[in-house]
Order: C-alpha cells, then sequence, then structure tokens
C-alpha cells in the first residue's frame, strides 16, 4: 500500500495528515503525485503517524539497487 492509500485507509484528508506532520497541504499533494519525496525527518514523522514502515508507505523509493558498504 502506497503513502496516499494509507491516508484514505486512515480517511485522513492531505491537510489533517499535512498538519499533523508539520507540513504544508500542497508538499503532502505534491508527495501523493510523484513531484516531492518527503526528506528524512518528514519520512520518519510519516511512519510514526502511519504506524508502519518507510518500505510500505513508499515502496518505490525503497526499490532501489545498491552495493553493500559491508563485506
Amino acid at each position: 500500500m502506497v503513502f496516499s492509500n494509507y491516508r484514505k485507509s486512515f480517511k485522513k484528508t492531505q491537510r489533517e495528515v499535512a498538519f499533523a506532520v508539520g507540513v504544508t497541504e500542497s508538499h503532502i499533494r505534491h508527495i501523493e503525485n510523484g513531484r516531492a519525496n518527503p526528506d528524512a525527518k518528514l519520512l520518519f514523522k510519516l511512519v510514526k503517524y502511519f504506524g508502519t514502515n518507510a518500505e510500505m508507505l513508499f515502496p518505490d523509493l525503497a526499490d532501489q539497487d545498491i552495493e553493500f558498504a559491508g563485506k
């Protein structure tokens, strides 16, 4: 389930989510429309607000191929 689906399943408006996490309604709208991504601080706030994890809220951001730095 992606971010906008979480918001709708909790029956929250973009305005309510924005107010709860301290950003503008237009920023939430931009995130939902794919014109912006949350910074780390906002990502953690959204994860806490919806009681889930980043991979569930934003699977497109989590699905990145990158080489592990360790051995």
